[in-house]
């Protein structure tokens, strides 16, 4: 290279590197102006920041990030003819239907709502022929809650684009948002109608209304007629089962589940994960029914064992809120129809699966209702010995060892139970089952009048235990510690417990007679109101019922201040009714409600006396 040639090229260099050391210095503090401009709209001080994005703007127009925040900086302040100018010096080199959709959203911000329309409508005519357009000027609707124009636009948009099915899901959720309920329900026939697999994702879109109780009867009568145009469809079938279920109403979605497993050839395989349901959301006599169905047409079926079982804890489930007495106060048998089904179904489940895994729990189930139903004791041990010999060490075999602890305490072998609950405290140590061992403990010792040794088990239990027996175990520990006294032998709590044991073991004359004793010669004890409460249920479950109503009724007046005060009232109009005392009924429930407003009872005596007038107006 020849000395002229090195020395231009020195020269150019020289030129060059200022300019651009010029223009990076400019580029970053362009961007240091920015950021600071950033830092001024976070604090939500946006006079200061339009100054510097104006100036910003004016030396970059083509710089997005400076239109996108200058605008936003306009709007913030409402300044929305500024932005719109904005828009419209955009549009002069980009006119896309996204632009003039913004531009017509800054109108209608601006209170000018038909102009807006009307640009809307121009937005539109830039690419008729695009689904994009429909979907950006539906999306700029939705975000002003305009729901019926967004609506409008998107079946224009099926028109145009000659796609009848276009945009489904924008439209079915658009038809829900204004209450349009059966309308938003053909546009999810559609798309099931479509592919059947959505229907999952079907359900997740009704979700947030069906939990706010919107459109139910609209969406089911929707479905019920496409069900009847189109039967062979399972998907819309399972989504009206799914809509009946989530309206509470479980015999309709037995009947449609029921002719799923019909048309489907399921072998009850789609009706016992319904009964299930139905039997967790309380609606057990649609259970029951559910279960017949399999076992009656599907007998080989493979859910047909746990349909029998299940069976078997559903009529045991009726008969408990029918409070069923399969033994009257004086111990004889009497009927009890649905613990009569359950033991039957239980047995039956024996007979036919005899090698079942779930048989020591069908046995179990079964003892059960021996022990504290029909209270044939001997019958109950022999299942629960059964259940030990055939899983020994397991699950099952220490729950049947447990209720042979609560056979013999009923049986008055007080040693004997005590025993039996140490020994499952020790070799389960945690859990629900030992707690609950942990708990008769502590009342065997209550019952002997060990209280301070009932004191500290109840305490061990109420530190470990995670279940139900936790409020039973704090309630006791209360109910000892409160009533103590008057002297060192504590003689009233003694015969109160004594009472209790009796209970326990069926014997409730001499229950009721320890508690007459106590209340003779110690009427005053702070315990005496809990005594007469006491005294009133074993009058109940001895069948004298007219002698318990009168019982509940005079607690309150002896003892005004009792907590039990509101239950007793409760009970007594409850009594009342058994004996067709209509007026005492209403006296007993009015008490209550006036001197025990707050009670949690109120609720149900209210109940109780709307019924009573209602079955006296009829």
């Amino acid at each position: 290279m020849s000395v002229a040639s090195l020395a231009g090229m020195l020269l150019l260099i020289g030129l060059v590197m200022p300019v651009a050391a010029y223009g990076q210095d400019a580029e970053a503090e362009s961007m240091q102006r920015f950021q600071l401009a950033d830092q001024f709209m976070r604090a939500g001080q946006y006079e200061r920041a339009i100054p510097i994005l104006e100036d910003l703007y004016a030396a970059g127009s083509d710089n997005a990030a400076y239109y996108m925040k200058l605008k936003q900086a306009y709007e913030n302040v409402k300044r929305y003819d500024d932005a719109i100018g904005l828009v419209d010096r955009r549009l002069e080199q980009y006119n896309t239907p996204m632009l003039m959709s913004e531009k017509a959203r800054l109108q209608y911000l601006a209170g000018r709502e038909e102009t807006a329309y009307d640009t809307w409508d121009r937005a539109v005519s830039l690419a008729p022929e695009r689904s994009s357009t429909y979907r950006i000027v539906y999306q700029a609707l939705a975000d002003i809650r305009r729901f019926d124009r967004a609506i409008d636009v998107l079946e224009r948009g099926r028109e145009a684009l000659d796609e009848p099915g276009a945009f489904a899901i924008q439209v079915a959720y658009l038809h829900s948002l204004v209450g349009n309920h059966g309308e938003a329900m053909q546009e999810y026939i559609a798309i099931l109608d479509e592919d059947a697999g959505r229907l999952d994702f079907v359900r997740s879109r009704l979700q947030p209304f069906v939990e706010q109780d919107e459109g139910l009867p609209a969406s089911i009568q929707a479905l019920e007629e496409a069900v009847q145009d189109t039967p062979l469809n399972r998907a819309y079938r399972e989504l009206l089962a799914w809509l009946h279920m989530e309206n509470d109403d479980f015999r309709a979605a037995f009947n449609v589940y029921r002719a799923i497993d019909r048309l489907e050839k399921e072998q009850g395989r789609t009706l016992f994960p319904f009964a299930q349901k139905a039997a967790d959301a309380g609606a057990v006599a649609v259970a029951t029914d559910a279960y017949e169905e399999i076992l009656e047409r599907y007998p080989e079926a493979a859910v047909a064992p746990d349909a029998q079982k299940g069976l078997g804890s559903m009529y045991r489930r009726q008969a408990q809120q029918e409070n069923e007495q399969a033994v009257d106060a004086s111990g004889n048998r009497v009927p009890a129809p649905q613990y009569e089904a359950a033991r039957s179904s239980y047995e039956t489940f024996l007979k036919t699966y005899p090698d079942h895994s779930d048989v020591p729990d069908v046995l179990l189930q079964l003892a059960r209702l021996e022990q504290d139903v029909f209270r044939n004791r001997e019958a109950a041990e022999d299942h629960l010995r059964e259940v030990i010999q055939r899983v020994p060490g397991s699950d099952a075999a220490q729950e049947a060892r447990y209720d042979l602890g609560r056979l013999k305490l009923q049986r008055g072998d007080l040693n004997d139970a005590r025993l039996t609950f140490s020994r499952i405290v020790e070799e389960v140590r945690t859990g629900d089952l030992a707690n609950r061992a942990r708990f008769e403990l502590a009342r065997l010792d209550f019952y002997q009048g060990n209280f301070d040794a009932a004191e500290t088990r109840l305490d061990a239990t109420d530190e470990n235990t995670s279940a139900d027996v936790a409020n039973d175990a704090i309630e006791l520990g209360v109910f000892i510690r409160s009533n103590r006294g008057p002297d060192s032998t504590h003689t009233p709590l003694r015969l109160y417990a004594a009472s209790q044991l009796l209970t326990r073991q069926g014997d409730l004359a001499g229950a009721s007679a320890r508690l007459d004793t106590l209340l003779s010669s110690y009427g005053q004890h702070g315990l005496a109101d809990d005594a007469r409460l006491q005294r009133a249920r074993l009058l109940g479950a001895r069948g004298q019922t007219e002698e318990a109503a009168a019982a509940y009724a005079e607690l309150p007046l002896i003892h005004p201040r009792s907590p039990h005060a509101d239950e007793a009232l409760f009970a007594a109009g409850a009594a009342y009714e058994a004996l067709g005392d209509v007026k005492a009924a209403v006296k007993s429930y009015n008490r209550l409600l006036e001197n025990h407003a707050g009670s949690i009872l109120a609720a149900d005596a209210r109940t109780r006396l709307r019924a009573l007038f209602t079955e006296r107006d009829s």
